[in-house]
């Protein structure tokens, strides 16, 4: 998936954060990373299926660069 669409998604993610919407991206097999916005904020928080650590990110760009490159080092 190219970073552009990613950050699209998680600015659609931010823009409805009343809403509770959250995407899924395959980082390698049987681990994912999950992105949330938290809700009512614009904090973004992914999280790690393997690990369960949770990470937060204040804009898109850092959030959909981490993402990016963890999907395309698998």
């Amino acid at each position: 998936m190219q970073l552009e669409t990613i950050q699209n998604l998680l600015q659609i993610s931010c823009h409805f954060n009343t809403s509770s919407i959250t995407h899924s991206f395959v980082v390698n097999q049987g681990e994912s990373l999950t992105v949330r916005c938290l809700k009512d904020t614009f904090v973004l928080e992914i999280t790690s299926s393997k690990t369960q650590q949770k990470k937060q990110y204040l804009s898109v760009e850092q959030a959909s660069t981490e993402i990016f490159e963890q999907t395309q080092a698998s």
